[in-house]
């Protein structure tokens, strides 16, 4: 089968198939998929979990509880992790791990992966092979009943809504608890199996075009793929720094204690991670290209130092040494990364919202 039929094979049939990377168990196949056919809808209704524990709270008295030290009203850590960051992860299982299949089929439609049919089943083999993966089914598990083992000793605490020897509420804290983290792991793991599969591809033949009209060689989708997480870390660091602003108001520690200094730390590095992984995965390729266009132009020179001389060459006036000076200028302002200083600068603004809520949150309460 020849590399273009293999290549319309291939963009055909990614839809909810191997590529959307959601496979690997049941639980997560389930949620991936449901995720996909509409992420807001999936989000919202995620989110709207969370209201679970205002409905047994109210039964029980203890969602707007002055004699508590804690009731749920005043519980940011509780809207924080389970309303705000489980339907942002569920968002994110839906919105971008939904698009990575058609950001594969549009590299293959605009010529730049070139794989042939028994690459693509290669391909095809190494990711079911890494989704089916025992530690990989397996670690968002342990991550999750871990997480719910913790979450029984918190759940002892007197004066709180969620004291488990007065209110039946805080039997929910366990259950939410291993599906947000069950559900960050098992995102983080595709994660990084989308830049494994990204990798591989690109360690094939590819056609990265310097001229393409998207201004990073053809592979603009991929800057767009990354483009689908801004508003989903845009959300996750409103849930760090209300994170922070929960440790200050219901803990009573210092706005800059090392604990806090360390989440937001971890927020921007997860953040770097989620946003570069994929794309860093490309970025040889580009740099090769780069490096095959300017030895293009090398050789070039050198023929016509050979054919006009090294005088006419010097004096840099015939048409041709123009013509190639000006291939080298824009040689060498090609870019290596897959995306532009204004998808750098929007990651730069989602990047630093945690510190924007925390000094709104300093200048008015």
């Amino acid at each position: 089968m020849s590399s273009s039929t293999a290549q319309e094979n291939h963009s055909q049939s990614f839809g909810l198939g191997l590529f959307s990377l959601v496979h690997g168990d049941r639980l997560g196949t389930f949620l991936g998929r449901y995720a996909i056919a509409s992420p807001i809808l999936a989000a919202t209704v995620a989110a709207a979990a969370s209201f679970s524990a205002a409905i047994v709270t109210t039964l029980e008295g203890s969602f707007s509880n002055p004699e508590l030290n804690l009731d749920l009203m005043h519980d940011i850590g509780w809207w924080n992790q389970f309303f705000l960051a489980f339907g942002t992860l569920v968002y994110v299982a839906g919105a971008y791990f939904g698009s990575f299949p058609k950001t594969l089929r549009q590299l293959v439609d605009s010529g730049v992966i070139l794989a042939t049919e028994d690459e693509w089943k290669m391909v095809r083999r190494f990711t079911k092979g890494k989704l089916s993966n025992k530690s990989a089914v397996a670690l968002p598990y342990i991550c999750g009943g871990a997480t719910t083992l913790l979450s029984t000793s918190v759940i002892q605490s007197s004066g709180t809504w969620f004291s488990s020897d007065t209110f039946y509420a805080g039997l929910l804290v366990p259950f939410h608890s291993f599906f947000l983290y069950y559900l960050l792991t098992y995102l983080t793991l595709r994660l990084f199996f989308a830049y494994l599969v990204l990798r591989m591809l690109f360690s094939f033949r590819v056609n990265i075009q310097p001229f393409h009209t998207d201004g990073c060689g053809g592979l603009g989708g991929l800057r767009s793929q990354s483009g689908n997480l801004y508003l989903a870390l845009l959300i996750m660091g409103i849930v760090a720094a209300l994170t922070v602003i929960s440790n200050t108001v219901n803990f009573g520690t210092e706005l800059f204690a090392a604990y806090n200094i360390l989440m937001l730390c971890s927020y921007v590095l997860i953040t770097s991670i989620a946003f570069f992984l994929p794309l860093y995965a490309t970025s040889f390729r580009m740099k090769e290209a780069q490096g095959k266009f300017l030895e293009s132009i090398r050789e070039r020179y050198k023929a016509l130092l050979k054919e006009l001389g090294p005088d006419l060459v010097r004096k840099g006036s015939n048409e041709d040494i123009l013509a190639l000076d000006s291939l080298r200028s824009t040689a060498r302002a090609m870019q290596v990364w897959p995306f532009n200083y204004a998808s750098l600068l929007m990651f730069t603004a989602v990047a630093s919202s945690p510190l924007v809520v925390i000094a709104l949150y300093t200048a008015f309460f």
